[in-house]
């Protein structure tokens, strides 16, 4: 009897197959409203908040910022290689003080454009058991006119000898601009 339970525990245990019923292998799913979704042109976001249904214009106020700040962290990360190259081409404290004068401009831009950015889509849910909704807002900005509008602005902050000293020319640092912004989706999948 030992040697049939010893033989019988060492057999494969066999594993319930799948049944080819053509189920949902992700559970049920959802599609976000006023899904808005990046371009090679346009950098878009929907930002999401829930908050009180007696504070529809709050909760319309905090989507859009929500949305606003997701466009900036996107463009924050595809302009920082370009500031490290250019303090990388100074180096010590010289090259840091030209690579903070040029991050501060473009910020500078970054926010001002969104600050006058038209939303493309916006939602409410429904009023919840809590009395709570959510809203959605979707926007999208182009990349050729933050690029454009940034390289400007760097070229305004910059003195000649800072130009000179990191071979700055405003149409070059604008299709190097652009050029990173079309990638930014390419370097973050």
């Amino acid at each position: 009897v030992c040697f049939l339970s010893a033989c019988n525990a060492s057999r494969p245990m066999s594993v319930p197959v799948a049944s080819s019923g053509g189920g949902n292998p992700f559970g049920k799913t959802f599609t976000l409203p006023c899904e808005i979704l990046d371009t090679p042109t346009e950098f878009a976001a929907t930002g999401i908040y829930r908050g009180s249904s007696y504070q529809k214009g709050e909760c319309l106020k905090n989507a859009l910022e929500n949305a606003k700040q997701q466009v900036y962290a996107k463009y924050h990360h595809s302009y920082e290689g370009m500031i490290s190259d250019y303090s990388s081409t100074v180096g010590n404290n010289r090259g840091n003080d030209i690579a903070t004068k040029i991050e501060r401009a473009g910020d500078q831009v970054v926010k001002a454009i969104l600050n006058d950015i038209m939303t493309v889509c916006q939602e409410f849910g429904e009023v919840q058991a809590d009395g709570m909704i959510e809203c959605y807002v979707g926007i999208k900005v182009p990349k050729a006119e933050i690029a454009k509008k940034v390289a400007e602005r760097v070229n305004d902050v910059l003195t000649d000898e800072e130009k000179e000293e990191i071979g700055f020319q405003e149409y070059n640092y604008r299709q190097q601009m652009e050029e990173r912004m079309k990638n930014y989706k390419a370097e973050n999948q």
